[in-house]
């Protein structure tokens, strides 16, 4: 047996030994979970060819009740795993996701949604209720990238397996020389966002700087990909890619299924004699109009920084929200 499915089939044989003994013990539940079945899971990674998972959980949720099982592989193949007969519904996911928190819905969904976020704390805007006052958001963490695959009506018998998407049924039946297999599609579902901002001057000036995005989905349907609702901003790096430029890249949920909240830009910046300015650059509509979803570039043209004074110390970093100078920036790309 694979040594990563040890734990899951002690599991496995004590709940199977408890039907053996008490009979099915789901009464919603027909018919009643039978015999064991070797499944071999393949995954097809045709979707997304670049993919480099840590490791991925494949989950069969039993039909009608909360229970399910659960087998980890590393790596991007799966294998063999033992289930009893029956009817599920299939979901696989990275889970190598640390800044990620999972929770399954009512309905035997599974919400991936960021951690909270108190990396602008002690930024201008930032306060008590975790939010920037210029978006009236909550700030969370950015999230990890992930994959996802998902079947429903997946029905499990000692020689057939069949399972469906909202394209397809599939079908493997069972022979001498070849195992029952399910073969998955995972995709991509986390987006990445990056940004330029480009022909700033008097760069040389600036001691240290990060930037945050508003208008952010705040979590995702893991088995279908789509984003929640609700806008939230995320705290993202800003590095020096050249003298005169300042590039970001990050992950998200993406935008917001329903009410559209505007993304902008902000851009936080220390001068090295010790004055702190913020930028906002409403980057909305690069957003929006962005030919690929799930990879978004946007650029911000020109940005005229003070000159740092010459003599003038930072002396020790106060990371209180006095002293800050907001700047709303119009910009032509």
């Amino acid at each position: 047996m694979h040594p990563q499915l040890t734990k899951y089939f002690s599991i496995f044989i004590a709940a199977t030994s408890g039907m053996a003994m008490n009979g099915c013990i789901y009464d919603d539940l027909k018919p009643c979970l039978g015999e064991e079945v070797d499944i071999t899971i393949v995954n097809d990674w045709a979707l997304a060819p670049d993919a480099n998972p840590e490791g991925i959980a494949y989950t069969f949720y039993i039909d009608g009740v909360k229970d399910h099982w659960r087998f980890d592989f590393p790596g991007r193949e799966a294998g063999k795993v033992i289930l009893p007969t029956g009817d599920y519904r299939f979901l696989m996911y990275n889970d190598d996701t640390s800044g990620v928190r999972f929770e399954s819905g009512e309905d035997g969904t599974m919400i991936a949604t960021s951690r909270p976020g108190y990396i602008l704390e002690g930024l201008p805007g930032w306060n008590s209720n975790d939010t920037i006052t210029y978006t009236r958001e909550k700030v969370l963490i950015c999230p990890d990238m992930m994959w996802s695959g998902s079947y429903s009506d997946v029905t499990v018998t000692y020689d057939q397996l069949t399972y469906s998407d909202s394209t397809a049924t599939y079908t493997s039946r069972l022979s001498e020389s070849n195992p029952m297999q399910l073969v998955t599609k995972p995709r991509q579902i986390v987006a990445t966002y990056s940004y330029d901002i480009i022909n700033v001057e008097n760069l040389s000036g600036v001691k240290r700087m990060c930037a945050a995005m508003s208008g952010l989905a705040a979590s995702l349907c893991v088995n279908n990909g789509l984003p929640s609702s609700q806008p939230v901003t995320l705290p993202v790096k800003a590095v020096k890619s050249s003298d005169s430029s300042i590039f970001g890249k990050f992950f998200t949920f993406g935008l917001p299924r329903a009410a559209r909240a505007p993304n902008l830009l902000y851009l936080f910046v220390w001068l090295t004699d010790g004055r702190q300015y913020v930028y906002e650059f409403d980057v909305t509509e690069q957003v929006v109009k962005a030919p690929d979803h799930l990879n978004v570039h946007v650029v911000v043209d020109s940005l005229s920084l003070p000159e740092s004074i010459p003599g003038e110390s930072v002396g020790t970093f106060d990371p209180s929200v006095d002293g800050w100078t907001h700047v709303v920036v119009n910009f032509v790309v």
